[in-house]
């Protein structure tokens, strides 16, 4: 027979412990009815907002594109050879794509009108603007992929053709850390010329020997040979 467990009157009287936690909290609740109310309007705003503000970045970010491919799209041609292109065509992709990182100055697409302004810039002899709409680029924090590099890279080419061989040197090694097998040699080769241009030959003839030891296959293989018999 199972042993009987006495209970005194006492203890039958006794409230459950979580009934009795549960029945302040819910007097409690009814005693301070506009705290909780506030409360959870407060709660309830934070996770709308949050929401939201997602929802709102992701339409910015989907306008932004498709205001800008169409364009890009159309004007991949003349973007790709301006020294071909009609000045006037070239001046109107220029405004439309001024217009475009006005309208959308944050988002991804916006990278790339960045990186086309920043090319124009340098096509018409303005190295200091085009390092300028490059940094702006850059200053998004949206850039990726091939973007990461291209960005450096006109940065670098940008301080090149100002003559600023120092700061070049540096932002081709800037673009080194970012780029993939074939186009870090690019950037090494970019960064052993301006060494070279600047008096600094044997620091470019061993960032040749570098490259013809890192990329032994690379195709840029006789070109590096020919700049590093020119640098000794």
């Amino acid at each position: 027979m199972a042993e009987k467990i006495g209970f005194s009157r006492r203890d039958l009287k006794g409230p459950d412990e979580f009934i009795s936690t549960f029945g302040r909290t819910v007097a409690w609740c009814k005693e301070n009815r506009s705290k909780v109310a506030a409360g959870a309007i407060g709660v309830f705003a934070v996770v709308a907002l949050a929401l939201g503000t997602r929802a709102y970045l992701q339409w910015e970010e989907n306008k932004s594109a498709r205001d800008l491919w169409p364009t890009l799209t159309r004007s991949q041609d003349l973007l790709q050879s301006p020294f071909a292109a009609e000045p006037s065509q070239l001046a109107t992709v220029e405004q439309f794509l001024e217009g475009h990182v006005s309208s959308h100055p944050n988002t991804r697409a916006t990278v790339y009108s960045w990186y086309y302004l920043g090319s124009i810039a340098f096509f018409h002899g303005n190295p200091d603007l085009a390092i300028k709409r490059f940094r702006a680029g850059l200053a998004t924090g949206k850039e990726a992929g091939i973007m990461k590099y291209l960005l450096r890279e006109g940065i670098a080419s940008s301080l090149e053709a100002k003559e600023d061989f120092s700061a070049a040197a540096a932002a081709y090694r800037d673009a080194e850390g970012v780029a993939g097998t074939s186009l870090k040699t690019q950037s090494m080769m970019g960064e052993a010329r301006v060494l070279g241009l600047s008096g600094k030959k044997t620091e470019a003839a061993a960032l040749y020997r570098l490259i013809l030891k890192e990329t032994p296959e690379t195709p840029l293989r006789d070109l590096v040979e020919i700049q590093l018999a020119q640098t000794e």
